[in-house]
């Protein structure tokens, strides 16, 4: 109940962050101003990667009027000890190399006046052991979506309905429309665990031929499934933030396949998104079958990823997505610029973090900054 509350106290102050934009502490320090941000000439020694437990995701693009001024969107800066968000400042506890070369750069924390994008998707396990949970999730995401809209990020929706294979799917869209379809279909209303079966949007047809043989040997319930399978078929925003949230009650269950296991996921997307976790169930209902590729913890997807995990009842009567850390990640997000050497090229970007009882670094291999 502690942890619950301190979450809940965290993720509060950041939703007033994002909603307000100030507040009665001056934080302009947070913000770096360059005329013409270039590589640092300063020597500086990185500290040594100790944890390597903070995973941020990043997504790049360049400036419109400027290609050679490179736009990072960077989320995923959290702190798994405290819990609580990293606040970067730069070639302090933050650095950004491109190309083995430090970086110096403006970083300016999203807010009214700094609206970043944002992709999020619900991937809902919908199961026969889900319908008890079902609509309570129908419900949260449907609450959740509006007040992310509503708060002035430019956010967009999709969802993804599994149980093995993909069941059902909608691109990205409004959070109207993204309650219509998870609310009715054709004029019928939807409950339980259909809510999130069948295909909607424009792309409906093509989802559902995609769908049809995806994820082939898969029997059991698996969000690595219809997280591969968002990231396949949806159509991203380039330089957005991309965001899942997860729902389940059971392991991730990859039938013995590596390409479907948790492990082969993390090396995959791990950098690109994050995955946070809603777990409908006893943490130790399943603590004596974990097995890799069998019965997975489904939260690993949100440790490799640099996302969150929140436990809740097995009937999601206590499901508040409002409170959830997610909120904090998204509103945590930061836009990193800088000039780059050769913005036509391809790089290797290494993003650096530090934190009390936490640091992390991640790679970006071949990443063009261009459209």
């Amino acid at each position: 109940m502690t942890r619950l509350m301190l979450i809940l106290a965290v993720v509060t102050l950041a939703v007033l962050l994002v909603v307000v934009g100030c507040d009665d502490k001056d934080q302009s320090y947070l913000t770096k101003h360059y005329d013409t941000p270039n590589n640092y000439d300063d020597e500086i020694t990185l500290p040594p990667i100790q944890y390597n437990n903070v995973v941020p995701s990043a997504s790049f693009s360049v400036d419109e009027n400027n290609p050679t001024q490179v736009l990072i969107n960077v989320s995923g800066l959290y702190n798994p000890v405290t819990e609580e968000p990293i606040i970067p400042e730069e070639n302090v506890n933050f650095f950004v190399e491109e190309d083995g070369i430090l970086q110096s750069f403006k970083i300016t924390r999203v807010d009214i006046s700094n609206v970043l994008q944002a992709d999020v998707v619900f991937t809902v396990d919908n199961s026969g052991s889900m319908s008890t949970e079902a609509d309570a999730v129908a419900e949260g995401i449907i609450a959740f979506a509006q007040q992310l809209e509503a708060s002035g990020l430019d956010v967009r929706f999709g969802c993804v309905g599994y149980y093995g294979s993909v069941s059902g799917a909608i691109n990205f869209t409004t959070a109207e429309e993204l309650e219509s379809y998870l609310n009715e279909r054709n004029g019928s209303p939807r409950t339980g665990t259909s809510r999130t079966r069948d295909f909607a949007g424009p792309d409906s047809a093509a989802l559902h031929i995609a769908a049809s043989s995806f994820a082939s040997g898969v029997g059991g319930e698996n969000g690595v499934v219809g997280t591969f399978f968002a990231d396949s078929m949806f159509n991203w925003r380039s330089g957005a933030s991309r965001q899942f949230i997860n729902f389940t009650d059971e392991p991730t269950q990859p039938g013995g396949i590596e390409q479907w296991g948790t492990a082969y996921m993390c090396e995959q997307l791990s950098g690109k998104v994050n995955i946070h976790t809603v777990f409908s169930q006893d943490t130790m209902c399943y603590a004596s079958d974990w097995n890799n590729l069998v019965d997975e913890r489904p939260w690993w997807m949100s440790e490799c990823t640099g996302g969150t995990m929140v436990f809740v009842s097995t009937d999601a009567s206590d499901l508040d997505l409002s409170s959830l850390p997610v909120v904090g990640v998204m509103s945590n997000s930061y836009l990193v610029e800088y000039e780059s050497s050769d913005a036509s090229g391809t790089h290797t970007i290494r993003i650096y973090v530090f934190d009390e009882g936490a640091d992390g670094v991640i790679e970006f291999v071949d990443i063009e900054y261009g459209p």
